[in-house]
């Protein structure tokens, strides 16, 4: 292998390091500003992710402990590190049947994984919505 064979594999690995750790600034960023807008008692902000061969998907959810009712949800899905998150009204309402309006199987797959949590961190489950811990 020549030289410049191996300058441009590891400027390639240069570029996907960058661009990776643009993606998780990205991720910080949007959860900071969740919290900080959703900073009151009684609400819980999870997250969950889903990976897939092509596509992945991360959701953040502001839910409502006492209801079982999810507030806000943001959701970032795609294929490349360029993805960005946007609000999901859709995803609002009960936690029950959420999935079903997820609207994509990897956003349904996090949302999952985010409800799941919530569970875990709401001491013994979701009650008012009937989601219980596994």
């Amino acid at each position: 292998m020549s030289w410049q064979a191996v300058v441009l594999i590891l400027g390639a690995f240069v570029v996907a390091g960058v661009l990776s750790y643009r993606q998780h600034l990205a991720y910080q960023r949007a959860v900071n500003q969740l919290a900080d807008e959703e900073n009151r008692s009684g609400v819980l902000l999870v997250s969950g992710r889903a990976k897939g061969r092509l596509r992945g998907a991360v959701v953040l959810l502001v839910i409502d402990r006492s209801r079982g009712e999810i507030l806000r949800a943001r959701v970032m899905e795609g294929a490349s590190v360029f993805a960005t998150f946007t609000e999901r009204p859709p995803l609002v309402g009960p936690v029950d049947g959420a999935e079903a309006r997820a609207g994509s199987t990897a956003s349904a797959k996090a949302e999952r994984d985010a409800i799941v949590l919530a569970g875990r961190l709401n001491a013994g489950g979701l009650r008012a919505a009937g989601v219980a811990s596994p």
